[in-house]
């Protein structure tokens, strides 16, 4: 098979959705030769944020000199995102090449009775595959959802990360935000040591210092009093961090939103603890690594005239962050929203929040079978904006946004990341 034809297959042949359990990557994995035990592993969980701190984590190690691979899901428009050594994503060739090793595994699985991965498990074992096989120096790997039980977990992580913890796939971690916590620290391994970011609920707290207990963890409770913020604009924000005896002052990051100042934080705070572990991580490493850091479609701005801002917030925790931003960096500006989520996402939520601060919406939908319809969306924005109107088609939703977008307007293109990387692939190409 070539690359679309591998490509092909992976999206339409192969079980797809979240089924818990390690038994069938641990068993694909064996018979590929455990790639995963000879690489170096850092291990990020979490509801949000969990993307920019991988980034931020990988880009000070590149800048430290080293062979960095990152995993993470889902990907934004090709699928070749998901595995990444130093910025450069994986070739199409070597993404066939792994696809039909695994492929040819699962075949033998399949006639041994053994239950077959899903497509999750598929695209992790490549990933392992391909990491061990350029000998990268550490993969720094993304959970794709949960932890306990995520295909990911197969690792054994010197350095846990975790990131913000609020509600979100319910239905698969639990109703309570205990129960969640729980299926989050599952990543924690005996004797490692975690990284954690300062929580919203102090149940999470509780949650994951038990855990580290019961499996004799190190953790390290990050604070939001370990960074100072200086200044901020559309571009970016700076700030000085301090940790023990380590102060470094005025760090730039690109990001923006209060949230990626404490991302900042936690990121810096694992580079200090990978110091410990053997990493030659200096300071103006550090400082490379999160001004040169990137991570679309997370208060991404992908064009300034007109100002267009890219969010793929779509869970409480982020629909507040993308709030917090408007209110913070465009407190002069007007606001068209393109909005469009997921059927199955609090939507109610993020329109009640984010309607009432646009002067006008376009109401989409996310390339997706589970996407919330266009006419739906507006019939809710309406309670709360009366100046909404129903475009299905997301590039010519984007385009009455431009043709609309007066010198003082911003257009933020938000509610889903399957809308934000449809979005990204058509502003940025």
């Amino acid at each position: 098979m070539n690359f679309n034809q591998t490509v092909h297959y992976i999206e339409n042949s192969m079980r797809f959705g979240c089924r818990p359990g390690l038994a069938r990557t641990a068993n694909l994995l064996e018979l590929l030769g455990n790639p995963h035990k000879n690489i170096k592993c850092i291990h990020i969980a979490g509801t949000n944020g969990k993307g920019s701190t991988l980034a931020m984590i990988s880009n000070i190690m590149k800048h430290s000199g080293y062979q960095v691979g990152t995993y993470t899901s889902p990907h934004l428009y090709k699928i070749t995102e998901r595995m990444v050594i130093n910025g450069n994503q994986i070739s199409e060739e070597h993404f066939v090449k792994y696809a039909n090793m695994v492929i040819d595994k699962m075949k033998t699985m399949e006639e041994q009775n053994m239950e077959v991965p899903t497509q999750f498990e598929m695209l992790t074992a490549m990933a392992f595959l391909y990491f061990e096989e350029m000998k990268v120096d550490a993969a720094v790997i993304e959970v794709g959802l949960g932890g306990m039980y995520d295909a990911t977990n197969v690792i054994e992580a010197m350095l846990s990360v975790i990131t913000s913890i609020s509600y979100d796939h319910m239905d698969i971690l639990g109703d309570t935000i205990e129960q969640i916590a729980a299926e989050k620290a599952g990543i924690i391994k005996k004797g490692a040591t975690v990284v954690l970011y300062p929580q919203i609920y102090k149940e999470v707290e509780q949650v994951v210092e038990q855990v580290c207990i019961e499996k004799s963890a190190k953790l390290i409770k990050v604070s939001p009093a370990q960074a100072n913020p200086l200044e901020f604009d559309i571009m970016g924000q700076s700030f000085d961090f301090a940790y023990g005896d380590k102060k470094i002052e005025n760090l730039q990051v690109p990001l923006l939103g209060d949230h990626q100042i404490k991302n900042s934080t936690v990121a810096i705070t694992a580079a200090i603890e990978l110091s410990k572990l053997g990493f030659d991580i200096s300071d103006e490493s550090i400082r490379a690594g999160l001004a040169t850091v990137e991570w679309p479609c997370r208060l991404s701005v992908i064009s300034k005239e007109p100002l267009i801002i890219i969010d793929g917030a779509h869970n409480e925790d982020g629909v507040n962050s993308l709030k917090d931003a408007i209110n913070k960096y465009l407190t002069n500006k007007k606001i068209i929203l393109v909005l469009g989520m997921l059927g199955d996402k609090n939507y109610s939520y993020a329109v009640q929040e984010l309607a009432p601060l646009a002067k006008r919406i376009i109401a989409t939908e996310p390339i997706s079978p589970r996407a919330l319809k266009a006419e739906d969306m507006a019939d809710m924005v309406k309670k709360y904006n009366q100046e909404v109107e129903a475009e299905a088609d997301i590039v010519t939703a984007i385009e009455k946004a431009k043709k609309s977008a007066g010198q003082e307007d911003v257009i933020i293109i938000c509610g889903s990341l399957y809308l934000a990387g449809s979005a990204y692939e058509y502003l940025s190409t």
